[in-house]
């Protein structure tokens, strides 16, 4: 059963709920998923919210629907591997989207205690900070945060940043990004500005990842605090 005393919405719990059944192999890639009476009698919902959780999930491209036969499991996700840095567009394009962003801000900003730490610099100090929403055909999947030793990349405040960052700094500077130092995974339910960036009702799943990067010389490049769309994203270990 879901839970009636909450402010997530049942249609939404409902779609988390089946997600995570999808996710544990429950019900396998090609298989049937039950009935909508069925899955009413399952969860003690009603059919609108059976449907509309339905809905969502074939929109995301996890389930399609077979005309007279059903609802059936895609397994449509998009991969990332921790151990590899493998940049946003990069891991979505494989996944069979198509990658877009949009820069939130750009700006400097006195250096986080953990990236003045990374960098070895005075915490204090000013590093370049950039927010970008990314999207799989349009639709809102992870939001980046990174953070940039100012002085060696100073010409980020004014590149255009709405394609592949790891292109940009490869293809028209010679910074190859391939060096992850640390890499850790945590969980975190969306707060009401994470939901208004992203699009999502308050309390949506996200996985987060703290990374720190440096180039093909060993030297820093980033640290970033993204956030990962916990219903279409799966990791590797």
């Amino acid at each position: 059963m879901l839970e009636g005393n909450t402010t997530i919405p049942m249609y939404l719990q409902l779609k988390t709920s089946l997600l995570a059944a999808l996710q544990s192999g429950k019900y396998p890639k090609g298989s049937q998923i039950p009935p909508e009476p069925e899955l009413c009698r399952q969860y003690g919902v009603s059919r609108i919210t059976v449907r509309k959780a339905v809905s969502e999930l074939v929109k995301d491209g996890y389930l399609f629907k077979k005309q007279g036969k059903g609802t059936f499991v895609s397994g449509h996700t998009i991969d990332r591997q921790i151990k590899y840095v493998s940049g946003f567009t990069d891991s979505v394009e494989q996944a069979g989207f198509k990658a877009t962003s949009v820069l939130l801000q750009r700006k400097r900003i006195p250096a986080p205690d953990d990236v003045a730490h990374y960098f070895g610099i005075k915490p204090e100090t000013a590093v370049l900070y950039t927010k970008r929403k990314r999207m799989a055909d349009g639709r809102p999947v992870m939001l980046e945060n990174n953070y940039f030793p100012l002085e060696r990349f100073s010409f980020l405040g004014t590149e255009d940043l709405s394609g592949s960052l790891y292109h940009l700094l490869d293809e028209k500077y010679g910074i190859e990004p391939i060096h992850p130092k640390e890499t850790l995974l945590s969980m975190v339910l969306a707060d009401s500005k994470m939901a208004k960036d992203m699009d999502v009702v308050v309390g949506t799943p996200f996985f987060k990842i703290d990374t720190f990067i440096c180039d093909q010389h060993d030297d820093p490049v980033h640290v970033g605090h993204q956030y990962f769309l916990g219903e279409i994203y799966t990791f590797s270990i």
